[in-house]
This record gives structure tokens, C-alpha cells and sequence, in this order.
């Protein structure tokens, strides 16, 4: 006989939230055949010193898309030398955008951790513009001026752990 132990608190905690604020969403796509060209585009020059804050990326029907977050200054040239080349195709470019992330103890150990911080913000109207999570970090991209409010939203659902 198995048994499975499950880890579970009445207020899931974490360690705190943190914030990174004044940065410019971009998100693209690119055929994989032009895949190479891509590459071409971001490793010139004036893009080697991009310094993303978040990405994600993702592959389907024959296309390879992204979501950068940058701070704002380099966003502008990084936005403008995609613009420059027929290869990728621009869907968004929202600018100023934050994210907030937060880490917990047990992240790792225990379910219902994305669906509490997503049915908490969707119930406050919250847009969340992207989002990633692994088994330890939950990271949100929003507007920028709704950042005050998910934070205050976020503190009611989790417990900061002391």
C-alpha cells in the first residue's frame, strides 16, 4: 500500500512579493523557417545588451512566439529594430507594465496555488497581460498602474510567512 502525503495550510504562504516596474511588454512571433533570422536580429550590436525581465516563449502550428518584458528604455530600440524586419510579426507593445512574483515554502509540495492566485485576481477584474509559474514561482504581468491593487489582492489570498 502508497501513501501520498499532501501538504496543505488553510492560507497558502510565501515569502513576500516583489515588484519590477517600468517596463514595456513586447510580444512577437516568427515562422520556425525564419527562426535563423531571428536569431540574426537579436544578436546584433545595439540588441546585445538587452536585458529582459521576464520571457516566455512558446511553439505551435509552425510558429515560435515570445513575450518579452524589458525596462522602457530599451524596449524602444528593441521594439524598433523588430519593426525594421519583415521576419517577425508584432502583436502587442503595452508599455508601462510591472510585475509582481512571489516564491513560497511550500510551492513545491502542495496544488491550488496558480488557480488561488488567478480566481483572486480574476474576481477583482484583474488583467493579467502574461504570466508564468513553476513549482516554486508564481510571476504576473500587469498594467502597471493595477500593481498597488494585486498586491493588496495577492496579501489577502496568501500569508506572508514570518
Amino acid at each position: 500500500m502508497e501513501t501520498i502525503a499532501v501538504y496543505w495550510e488553510p492560507r497558502i504562504k510565501t515569502y513576500g512579493f516583489q515588484r519590477i516596474t517600468d517596463l514595456a511588454l513586447i510580444e512577437f512571433s516568427c515562422p520556425l523557417s525564419k527562426i535563423k533570422s531571428l536569431g540574426e536580429i537579436l544578436s546584433k550590436d545595439d540588441l546585445k545588451i538587452v536585458r529582459p525581465k521576464f520571457i516566455i516563449s512558446q511553439v505551435s502550428n509552425h510558429e515560435i512566439s515570445f513575450i518579452f518584458c524589458l525596462p522602457l528604455k530599451e524596449s524602444k530600440d528593441f521594439h524598433t529594430s523588430l519593426e525594421k524586419n519583415s521576419s517577425p510579426t508584432l502583436h502587442r507593445y503595452i508599455h508601462p507594465v510591472s510585475i509582481i512574483f512571489f516564491h513560497g515554502p511550500h510551492f513545491g509540495d502542495r496544488y491550488g496555488i496558480a488557480n488561488a492566485t488567478f480566481s483572486s485576481l480574476s474576481k477583482a477584474g484583474m488583467k493579467i497581460m502574461a504570466s508564468g509559474c513553476s513549482s516554486a514561482s508564481v510571476f504576473l504581468v500587469l498594467a502597471q498602474h493595477d500593481i498597488d491593487k494585486a498586491e493588496e489582492i495577492l496579501s489577502e489570498t496568501f500569508e506572508v510567512a514570518k
